[in-house]
Formats: C-alpha cells, sequence, structure tokens
C-alpha cells in the first residue's frame, strides 16, 4: 500500500477553543434583560484590534490591553459584565480576530487567563445556555432505556414482543428474560411505560417479532484427577515449545556471528590486496595517497563547517591568527585548532546586522531570518537569542556594552575577564602595574618577556595557582593582553615632539617680535624671510617588498643606503619664493649633479646652489652644516634682498631684513650667530620657538608637502620615460631595471627642481605661499602682511610691550632702548584667516589637490 501521507499540522485555533468562544457568546446573548443598555450610544464596550497594537504588543497582548480598557481592571479579579446586545457581540468578533493572531502557546494563556474568566462572569450574572429540544426526545429516551435495561445482565437474553393494545394505544415492546439455570421456563415481563399517541405514529415500520428460545448448557462430569492430568500436561507441552523456541533463537544468533566473521575476513583480505597493490606501483600509491588526504580534508572541512578553505570565524578574527602561523608545532609543540566562533562585531559583518536589525524594526527572530536569507554562507550560525542579547530590552536601540564591542571591533578587548586568575584579583592587578611600568620605561615588552614576569610573581606570590591544567601559556599572556591590558602588537616609533602647553603664548611673543623689528626698523613684507630644510628622497626605499607568497629568501639591493638630499626652501611673507639650496652628502663638488644633467643650465640661471655637506661626523650625511648654512646666506639670501633693495627705490642701501628660521641645532649654534652679527648686521635673526614648526612655520605648514609631492610625481614621470626609452631600443624584460646609481639619480633631480621652482613662481604658487603663511596662529593673530601690518596689530604690540616684561626685557638688553610704550592707536583692521592644508601624499593624486 502506498504510505499515507502525513497530515499538516493546524497553523490555526482549535476547535475547541472556537466553541468555547461561541458558548461565551450564547451566554451573552442570554443575559438578563437588565444588563443592556436603553441607549447603546452610551456603552463604554468599544472592542477593536488594529494592526498597530498586534505589532507593538503581539496579539496576546493587544487582546488582553483592550479587555483590561473595556471591562476595567478589579483588585479581586473578577469580571463583571453589564451590557449586552451588539456592544457586547463587539467582543466576541474580537476574540475570534485575536486568537487567530496568537501562537498556540499564547491561546492556551489566553483560555485560561481570559475566555474561562468570561464565561464564569456571564454564568454570575444570570446567563444559562438554551437547549436544544429534540422532536424524537421521548422515543429516544425509551429505547436508551430499554438498551441500557438489556445490558445489565450477562446471563439473559431479551426476548421483544410488538402486540397491540385497544385502538389508539399502544405499548413497548414486551421483554421476556430467559435464564441460564431454568433453559425449560420463561417469564414474560410486559412493558409498564406507555407510548404517546404522538410518538407512535412517527413509527414508520413495526418491530419484528422474535419467538422464544431456550439455551442448553452440558455438565462438566471429569473428576479432579482428570482435571490435574490435563493442566499438567498442557504444561509439559508449552515447556516443550519453549525449549525448542530457545533453541532456534542460539541456532540464529551463531550463526550471524559466523557470518560476521567472514565478513570481517573478506575486509581485511582485500585491504591486504590494496597494500600490496599501492606497495608494487608507486606512481598509483602517490595519487591514492593524495586522494585519501583530500578526502580526509573535505571531511574534517565539512564537520567544521568550512567550504573550500573559508572559514568566517578566521577571517573575522584575522588580527588573531597570525600567532597560530608562528608558534603551531613549532619544536614538536602543540597545534591550535582553526577559529571556530565568529566575532560578529567585525566591521562588514556588523554593519549588514545593524542594517537588518533595522529592516525587521528591531526585531531578533526578523533580522537573523533576513540574514540568513541573503547571506547564508556568513550567517548560518547566528542565532536570535544571541541577537537578542545585544539590544537594550523593551528598546529599539543597541546597549552600551555592545556599542563598546563595536567600537573596539572585539569582544575580548579591554572585557577584563582574566580566565583562571579571575579567582585572584589582587594578583592581576599585581601583573598589570608591573606591565604598564615596564612600558612607561620604554621597554620592549612581548610575550616572551610578559610570560616570564608573570610567572616569576605567580611562582612567588600564588605559587598554587599553577596546576596541571594552567601553566600560563604564550596563548594565555595574549589573551591576557587583549582582555586586562587591552593591548595589540604595535611598531615601534620615534615619539615626535609634543607642542608646548603655552604654545599660543610663546607664538604670540615671536610674532610680536616681528612686527616690532618691522615697524620701527621700517622692514617691508618682502624682506621677512622665512628658511626650512627638508629631506627629499629621490628613490623610495623600504625594506619590505612584494615578492611571491611562500619565498624564503627576498633580495633587496641597495637596503641600507639612502638615496636622499637636503632642500632648503625660503620664502617670505609678501608670496616671493627665493632659489632651491640642495645639499647632497659627501666632500667634494664630485657629489652634486654634473653640468650636463638635464635642467642644470636652467637652475643656475635661476640661481640654485647646488653644494655638498661635507659632515665631520658622518662623511655621507646630506644634513645642513655651518658650511651649507654659510653658502646659504651668501648665495641665496644675500643677493635676494640686494635685489629688493634696489627695485625698491624708497629703501636704503643698509636696509634692514628679518630672517625667521626654526631652532635648528647649526642655527642657535653661537658661531653662527656670531657670523650672521659680523658679515650681515643688517639681517635680525628671529627663531620660530622651539617644537611649534609645525604651528607657526610657513615652509611646514604649506609648503613642503606640495613641493615634495611635486618632486615625487616628476620622479615618477622620469622613471617611467626611462623605461619608455628601453622599451623602444628593443630591450628584453630581464633588462628593464630600476636605476640605483646615485650620480644618475642626482643628475634626475634637478628637473623637478626646475619645474617646481617655476610653478612657485607662478600666480598660483603665490597664492599658495600667502596662505602658508597665513595659516600661522597665534591667537587672533597671523603671519599674513595684513595681519602684520595692520593698526591693529601695531596698537596691541604697544599693549603688549607694557604686559610683557619678557620682550620688553628682551628689547631693552638687545637695543638699549623700548620704542613705542606711549603709542596709542585705535584704528583696528580685522585679521583673516584660512582652514588647512590636505594631508595627502599619493603621487597619483593631483597637485591642485594636494595644494
Amino acid at each position: 500500500k502506498p504510505p499515507k501521507k502525513p497530515m499538516k499540522p493546524s497553523t490555526g485555533p482549535s476547535q475547541r477553543l472556537i466553541s468555547r468562544i461561541n458558548h461565551f457568546q450564547d451566554l451573552l446573548r442570554s443575559l438578563p434583560e437588565e444588563a443592556s443598555l436603553a441607549n447603546e450610544s452610551e456603552s463604554t464596550y468599544h472592542f477593536s484590534l488594529s494592526p498597530e497594537a498586534i505589532e507593538e504588543r503581539g496579539a496576546f497582548g493587544a487582546v488582553s490591553h483592550c479587555l483590561e480598557v473595556g471591562l476595567g481592571q478589579h483588585i479581586d479579579g473578577i469580571i463583571h459584565l453589564r451590557q449586552r446586545g451588539r456592544t457586547a457581540d463587539g467582543l466576541v468578533k474580537m476574540l475570534k480576530d485575536g486568537v487567530k493572531f496568537m501562537s498556540e502557546g499564547d491561546r492556551k494563556a489566553f483560555e485560561s487567563a481570559w475566555l474561562e474568566r468570561l464565561i464564569q462572569a456571564a454564568t454570575r450574572e444570570g446567563a444559562r445556555h438554551p437547549k436544544r429540544k429534540n422532536p424524537n426526545s421521548s422515543v429516544a429516551d425509551t429505547e436508551k432505556h430499554v438498551k441500557k435495561k438489556s445490558r445489565t445482565s450477562n446471563s439473559a437474553i431479551v426476548i421483544t414482543d410488538s402486540d397491540s393494545d385497544e385502538e389508539g394505544t399502544s405499548t413497548l415492546p414486551s421483554a421476556t428474560i430467559l435464564t441460564a439455570p431454568l433453559p425449560s421456563t420463561s417469564k414474560t415481563i410486559p412493558s409498564s411505560n406507555p407510548v404517546q399517541p404522538s410518538s407512535q405514529a412517527r413509527l414508520t415500520k413495526p418491530l419484528p417479532k422474535l419467538k422464544q428460545s431456550t439455551l442448553s448448557f452440558t455438565k462438566d462430569t471429569r473428576s479432579e484427577e482428570e482435571k490435574a492430568e490435563e493442566r499438567r500436561q498442557r504444561m509439559l507441552d508449552y515447556e516443550a515449545k519453549q525449549a525448542e523456541h530457545e533453541l532456534k533463537a542460539a541456532r540464529e544468533k551463531e550463526r550471524k556471528k559466523e557470518h560476521e566473521r567472514e565478513l570481517a575476513r573478506n575486509r581485511q583480505r582485500k585491504h591486504r590486496e590494496k597494500l600490496r597493490a599501492e606497495s608494487s606501483d608507486t606512481d598509483e600509491n602517490s595519487v591514492n595517497t593524495a586522494l585519501m588526504q583530500g578526502a580526509r580534508q573535505v571531511k574534517e572541512l565539512e564537520k567544521t563547517g568550512v567550504e573550500d578553505g573559508f572559514s568566517v570565524a578566521e577571517v573575522s578574527r584575522a588580527e588573531f591568527k597570525d600567532w597560530r602561523k608562528v608558534r603551531n608545532g613549532t619544536k614538536g609543540g602543540a597545534t591550535q585548532s582553526r577559529a571556530v566562533r565568529t566575532n560578529w562585531y567585525h566591521p562588514f559583518l556588523w554593519v549588514v546586522i545593524h542594517r537588518a536589525m533595522v529592516r525587521a524594526l528591531w526585531s531578533p527572530q526578523g533580522a537573523v531570518k533576513i540574514l540568513q536569507r541573503e547571506n547564508h554562507d556568513l550567517f548560518q550560525h547566528l542565532h536570535r537569542g544571541t541577537v537578542n542579547r545585544w539590544k537594550t530590552p523593551q528598546k529599539h536601540e543597541w546597549s552600551e556594552k555592545t556599542l563598546q564591542n563595536v567600537r573596539r571591533h572585539h569582544a575580548i578587548l579591554g572585557s577584563g575577564r582574566s580566565g583562571a586568575l579571575a579567582k585572584f584579583p589582587e594578583l592581576t592587578d599585581e601583573i598589570k602595574t608591573t606591565l604598564l611600568n615596564l612600558r612607561k620605561s620604554g621597554m620592549i615588552v612581548n610575550v616572551p618577556i610578559a610570560r616570564s614576569i608573570m610567572l616569576g610573581i605567580i611562582r612567588s606570590r600564588y605559587p598554587h595557582v599553577l596546576t596541571p591544567h594552567f601553566q600560563c601559556t604564550e596563548q594565555y599572556v595574549r589573551d591576557f593582553f587583549q582582555s586586562i591590558m587591552n593591548w595589540s602588537p604595535r611598531t615601534g616609533t620615534r615619539a615626535s615632539a609634543h607642542l608646548p602647553a603655552d604654545a599660543e603664548d610663546i607664538c604670540e611673543r615671536a610674532l610680536m617680535r616681528i612686527v616690532y623689528a618691522m615697524k620701527w626698523y621700517n622692514v617691508p613684507p618682502k624682506l621677512v624671510i622665512n628658511g626650512d630644510q627638508m629631506g627629499v628622497y629621490v628613490l623610495p626605499n623600504s625594506s619590505r617588498t612584494f615578492d611571491t607568497r611562500g619565498q624564503k629568501q627576498i633580495d633587496v639591493v641597495a637596503k641600507e643606503e639612502k638615496r636622499a638630499f637636503t632642500l632648503f626652501v625660503a620664502s617670505t611673507a609678501d608670496g616671493d619664493f627665493l632659489p632651491f639650496q640642495q645639499v647632497w652628502g659627501g666632500r667634494s663638488s664630485m657629489s652634486t649633479p654634473s653640468s650636463d644633467a638635464d635642467g642644470m643650465d636652467e637652475a643656475l640661471e635661476f640661481g640654485f646652489d647646488l653644494t655638498f655637506a661635507r659632515s665631520d661626523k658622518n662623511p655621507t650625511s646630506h644634513f645642513s652644516t655651518m658650511k651649507t648654512m654659510k653658502e646659504w646666506l651668501k648665495n641665496i639670501i644675500h643677493p635676494y634682498i640686494q635685489r629688493v633693495i634696489q627695485e625698491d627705490i624708497d629703501l636704503e642701501p643698509d636696509q634692514m631684513s628679518i630672517l625667521l628660521i626654526d631652532a635648528y641645532p647649526v642655527h642657535t649654534s653661537d658661531e653662527f650667530r656670531s657670523f650672521i652679527f659680523k658679515e650681515y648686521p643688517n639681517i635680525i635673526l628671529i627663531y620660530v620657538p622651539q617644537n611649534c614648526t609645525g604651528k607657526f612655520q610657513p615652509a611646514d605648514i604649506g609648503l613642503q608637502r606640495p613641493i615634495k609631492h611635486f618632486l615625487k610625481q616628476r620622479l615618477f614621470q622620469w622613471m617611467a620615460d626611462m623605461h619608455q626609452e628601453k622599451i623602444s631600443a628593443g630591450a628584453s624584460p630581464e633588462d628593464i631595471t630600476v636605476s640605483t646609481s646615485i650620480p644618475i639619480l642626482r643628475n634626475a633631480s634637478v628637473r623637478g627642481l626646475v619645474e617646481v621652482y617655476k610653478y612657485m613662481n607662478t600666480f598660483h604658487g603665490k597664492s599658495l605661499i600667502q596662505k602658508a603663511w597665513k595659516n600661522c596662529v597665534a591667537k587672533e593673530y597671523n603671519l599674513s602682511v595684513e595681519c602684520l601690518t595692520s593698526k591693529r596689530t601695531q596698537t596691541d604690540l604697544n599693549k603688549y610691550l607694557k604686559k610683557d616684561a619678557t620682550l620688553r626685557d628682551e628689547i631693552e638688553a638687545r637695543c638699549g632702548i623700548v620704542h613705542g610704550l606711549e603709542d596709542s592707536s585705535t584704528e583696528l583692521i580685522e585679521a583673516d584667516t584660512d582652514l588647512g592644508l590636505n594631508d595627502i601624499d599619493d603621487d597619483d593624486v593631483p597637485l591642485s589637490q594636494v595644494i
């Protein structure tokens, strides 16, 4: 027979529940008349369900809320029904609509919590369920009574008779009862229950007339011995059959065992034949071995839920798996298993989870269904209970703890979980304090060092903590770093100079020095010069490179050699850009670009100074020295000052100028300052405050990054052109190399300097320089021409000299007198500010975007 199809489970309310609701409806309709209202418009019964209420509270909650509002809440819990009619019928309709949307558990709770109480309330108010009338009730009751009497005796036979009495009357069939002990006698029992004429008229066929009969019984005349012998014989026959059955079962069991042994022998024989065949053919052996290993790997992947070597758990914890590659199985050590728990706080996973929760109206179950339907491979192990723990109860938002885990992209980082040391908070605090103090001192803290410290503290203070199950392994130390210390592997860096706390004050004092010198020594903005050195690489160099994955030996050419030079950049507050000084490492002119370098003629025409450092400490150093500073003043600064004096007829031959430079050791040395005082007495030397070059030096603020970017683009263009020439000349792929020759790179750097100098002397370049000076801000002042020469700044200078004794004493010590203490000007000119520069340094980014 074909198998029966299983019945589909019902999703709607049960028939019993609907029957109980209909029963309650009948009770409502049978309430006493005093329960109804004369004017139904005054009714307080208003029962209805809205989709919004079902969505917000759920079906059971919405129905309960509607009943509490309509029927009222009572302290004793007893419900009172005071109204009937159409307003009360709305209650039944609301109940039927509500149970359709409930789950099976909610329906059971609704029936016990509300429906039965409503039925009891209607009963207390006097409602009675109307009984249905049965037209054949008299006949049916009579037949039922006769059948019941016929079942009262198991040793009697009832015979019915259909004799009629007088016309217009009839009786039930007579019953004759025959008992077993009297087979030859009978007793007729006439019926004493007459039937009404109306009931008799409905009988369509007369009852059959049965004759009287008897039952015969025979008596057992055997003796007790014969009966006992029969019983004993039956027992012997049963025991014989039982023994035969057990013998057959034992034989069948032995046969099955022998069959299994034969199968095992066959399997072993086939296995030995397979091994002999594999050992005789090496090629076939390697293929079979590979296939078997592959099958085992696939089975392992299937067990762990990983397909094609891809694991969502491992990818979500990519930053924590490096230690497995480095330490797993080394020197016979243990091999850690693959990650199986997914880090749902990974940025790429959490964004999808958050969007799904918003789409599902913050329903965890709905969000999980959306995620698994759209991204089953990623979210197949996500459970709605996990999502429910992430959100704040009764609110459409994530909990604060969840948001913290999302910000640090991990649940363990900084969570405070210490594992085996959780029962020893004092020990955990001592270890944490020791490691923090070690890092404050600048010492390297890695896993071996931290493990040795932790073991030393544990053995000295709490030796009983170390057990065969806890040995403070390297993996535990890594977990301790993450959970307790909130540490991650970092690369050592050199601490940069921090901006002083009083940077605004000392920069304001420096600005007032410039304003004082410009005002009382009649220094025009064209002669307020700022100079700064910057290092430029002509060939990007690093110890890291790209190569074939898994390659053990990586050769890097010229890894320890620098291909770089120092470029001295100078500009004025008026927007003028001075020629470059290029400083190379070396001790002779052979270390500078050759005379036939591309762009050399233009460079010399513009007044470039191409020189070498000749450092006493390091022959290969390209940093500025006293030699290069003297050459810069002689070949760049002095010619520029003389040219400005000649072009401006209002300036005297002994015109003063201002040189604003940073506190580089060479700049602040006594030798350099003495050289300025003796050789160039008309230059006023003002220093940028220490550690404030990123705030108050125009070259650092807005010139170095665009110039470096321009030179970097030019370098890559030169490399591309060189490769193109080689390819056009027929060079093979093996001959396409990047030149690392320092002479070639020196010559290639000149063209880039010439082009960037041309650009800086254009209208856009001048605007860039003025913006850089304007972005040097100290409180409400800046180094723009408008601010330095404004009446407001000069008025504020007089006020500043009166309140700042440091600047006043400094001027008095150098010049003997402080001018302007009695000046008072009230005209004010507002200073302007501008935005900072973009911090981008990619060679494929246009220069305009960098500026």
